[in-house]
């Protein structure tokens, strides 16, 4: 631990001190001369005098052993507050944490070493923010379709987007000012952010779609309940910091499955683009096409 001296650290420089110290007293003791004070030894040691000790009630106890007896009962105050086991990620893991390293000690050579606890405990905590995955049976899949349906589709899935946007100074922004100014006024900003991923997932979950269009579909579903819930994780990074660091870890690749699920979904709509005339809502997967050069 920095601004500590190691203990062997101390004692060598002790023994080598006493070894250095004890050296030039042998190699001087012929040349000195052992001088006793005399008026140090002629002083005499004065005499213990006896405490004198009363029993005034006369009860066969000294009267400051009285003090302490007492047949009046003892009260002690409650406790006005209650302890309670932590509700957090983070407080669950550092008590999980701490039990393990306890315990390693406690085994000596059969326990499991700093590094494999240090490794289990991030095992676990990356477990814990996990999130299940939509599939086939949380959507509702049409077997027969036309055109119409197919464009009734495209128009409903980016209409999801258009009508539950808000404008953000950006999710990472938000995040990186609130850490650097301690600022939490900020946090419901971040909350408002995951709520609009919310909303795209759910809206799209309830939209039919056509049997060809079910991985897209699934794919873009799951890639909103990611972000959502990396940006919900940002939103407690004061309360639970160990959820935020490894959700944050995890929305770079979550952000880029996103833009991948609605460039799959352009790709896949494409052939059917005469479907789709200029004012309808569909146009904005246009700005997913990885060809598309704006000028």
């Amino acid at each position: 631990m920095q601004g500590q001296i190691s203990p062997k650290i101390i004692g060598s420089t002790l023994i080598g001190f006493a070894l250095v110290a004890g050296a030039y007293l042998m190699s001087d003791f012929n040349k000195r001369e052992l001088t006793v004070p005399v008026a140090q030894l002629a002083t005499s040691t004065p005499q213990r005098v006896a405490i004198a000790v009363t029993d005034t009630d006369n009860n066969g106890i000294e009267d400051w052993r009285d003090e302490f007896v007492t047949t009046a009962p003892i009260i002690l105050n409650e406790s006005t507050s209650t302890y309670s086991l932590p509700d957090t990620l983070t407080g669950k893991m550092s008590i999980s944490f701490m039990e393990n390293v306890i315990r390693s000690k406690t085994y000596g050579p059969f326990g499991r070493t700093e590094d494999e606890v240090i490794n289990s405990t991030i095992k676990n905590l990356a477990s814990e923010t996990e999130i299940a995955l939509y599939d086939t049976p949380d959507i509702s899949i049409m077997t027969e379709w036309d055109d119409a349906d197919i464009r009734n589709y495209a128009n409903t899935v980016a209409s999801v987007i258009l009508n539950n946007s808000i404008e953000s100074e950006g999710e990472l922004n938000i995040l990186y000012d609130i850490l650097q100014t301690n600022d939490q006024n900020r946090i419901p900003e971040l909350e408002a952010v995951a709520t609009v991923y919310k909303n795209y997932r759910d809206d799209t979950l309830k939209v039919p779609v056509p049997a060809f269009l079910a991985k897209e579909h699934l794919d873009l579903i799951n890639s909103y309940h990611a972000i959502q819930q990396d940006i919900a994780a940002m939103a407690v990074v004061f309360d639970d910091p160990a959820v935020s660091l490894l959700r944050l870890k995890r929305y770079q690749d979550d952000a880029t499955g996103l833009g991948l699920s609605l460039q799959n979904m352009y790709f896949a709509l494409e052939p059917y683009a005469r479907l789709v005339t200029a004012d309808d809502p569909a146009t904005l997967f246009v700005l997913f096409n990885p060809d598309l050069k704006i000028n």
